[in-house]
């Protein structure tokens, strides 16, 4: 048998039986220990009533008594009629008086004011009743004397059920209140979890994407090509060599942060991110593979890796964008040319960086659709990626692929 606690706080199994037995054993006790008291510790008592009446009365105390003992234990399945039948009947039953006691306590702990109001007035009526009319004596006792002890007992008996049922209540709260802890606590590892996924998926889709483009570039060139001299060949090899290293170079970094602990048994420290110092690096690996890349930047040179616009001589302060931020610019450039080498080969690309401290950095890629306008991709992982980026920098993204062009600008947010 299980000793778990049901949806509704009773306990089952080994527990529930326990609880039982030991109820049924107070109740006896408590009963036998009345009964006596009540009808052998005042002789008075007996020669008042004569030997006939007397032995009836303790014969019809036992059967009562013994009634209410076996029904205790059927006080859930009908808690009201139940109790107030006890209750009733212990107007003639001392013995039962136990039993009475704990249906009344185990009512109050519903706390249901409907329910205790008439069971507290039959218990103080049997009472009196009882008093007035079975058991007296010759010293007869004031009937309000009776009726202010047996309303002292009955209150008793509320209270006792009230703070127990309180008691549960608040257990029961509080195991509601762990268990959504818990589940809450789950739910936000879960999306922790996920949003770990989305984010090593967008950085193995930027390192990665960028550097197969290129390789596709140049493997398409041995492919389609067949003009190329010995020269020319092997250097377009090996920039497909050199491409697929560092792309494999790159990888690895982002699975070691994965796979290998850290000295402290914490995890590696990631590499280096890319910013927007090296811009102009990732610019000239574009050109080199072909793309008619043009820069123009009111940033200071130093921030875009010491080459400039000519007419960006009047640019604001060399403040650098926050780290984060410029490596969120630097991975839609990357992505942007990507999709630019992807979607439309040829075309000339226009990069425009622009902003100042306290404000906003405005990144803005510009590329012509050519022949391939009708099918311009506004979606895709890559698209996806920088949308998130920049909402995640607290910045903005919007596409524009109408009058033949395709238009990515960010505006991310440049704090001081």
């Amino acid at each position: 048998m299980s000793t778990e606690t049901a949806t509704d706080g009773r306990p089952r199994g080994w527990a529930r039986a326990w609880g039982e037995t030991w109820r049924m054993l107070a109740a006896l006790l408590s009963g036998v220990l009345i009964s006596v008291t009540v009808w052998f510790s005042d002789p008075a008592l007996q020669q008042g009533m004569g030997e006939m009446r007397f032995g009836l009365l303790v014969l019809l105390d036992v059967a009562v008594g013994l009634t209410a003992l076996v029904i205790l234990p059927f006080r859930h399945r009908a808690p009201l009629v139940l109790t107030l039948f006890v209750v009733a009947i212990t107007a003639v039953s001392p013995l039962g008086l136990g039993a009475g006691g704990v249906m009344l306590i185990s009512l109050a702990t519903r706390r249901r004011v409907g329910e205790l109001v008439p069971v507290a007035a039959v218990f103080l009526v049997s009472g009196v009743l009882a008093e007035a009319f079975v058991f007296r004596s010759a010293d007869e006792t004031p009937l309000w004397q009776v009726t202010i002890a047996t309303a002292v007992v009955a209150a008793l008996l509320v209270v006792i059920g009230l703070y127990i049922g309180g008691r549960r209540e608040l257990l029961r709260s509080l195991r509601e209140r762990a268990r959504l802890v818990e589940e809450e606590e789950h739910l936000r590892l879960a999306q922790a979890r996920d949003h770990e996924r989305t984010r090593i998926a967008r950085e193995m889709h930027d390192v990665l994407a960028h550097r197969l483009s290129l390789v596709a570039l140049h493997a398409g060139a041995l492919e389609y090509r067949d003009d190329l001299d010995p020269a020319e060949t092997r250097a377009t090899a090996g920039v497909i060599r050199e491409n697929a290293r560092t792309a494999l170079t790159e990888l690895r970094d982002v699975l070691g942060v994965l796979r290998e602990p850290g000295p402290d048994g914490g995890a590696v420290a990631a590499p280096p991110q890319p910013t927007l110092a090296g811009l102009d690096e990732l610019l000239d690996e574009a050109r080199s593979a072909g793309t008619v890349v043009q820069l123009e930047s009111s940033l200071p040179p130093a921030l875009t890796g010491g080459h400039s616009d000519p007419a960006a001589a009047d640019g604001p302060s060399e403040e650098a964008p926050p780290t984060t931020t410029s490596r969120h610019a630097f991975r839609i450039v990357q992505e942007c040319l990507t999709n630019a080498r992807r979607h439309a080969p040829g075309q000339p690309v226009t990069v425009t960086l622009d902003g100042r401290p306290g404000g906003q950095l405005v990144v803005r890629v510009e590329n012509s659709l050519g022949a391939a306008g009708a099918r311009a991709v506004r979606g895709g992982h890559g698209l996806d990626g920088l949308g998130e980026r920049a909402r995640l920098a607290g910045g903005t993204l919007t596409l524009d692929s109408s009058a033949g062009r395709h238009v990515v600008e960010a505006r991310l947010p440049w704090t001081r």
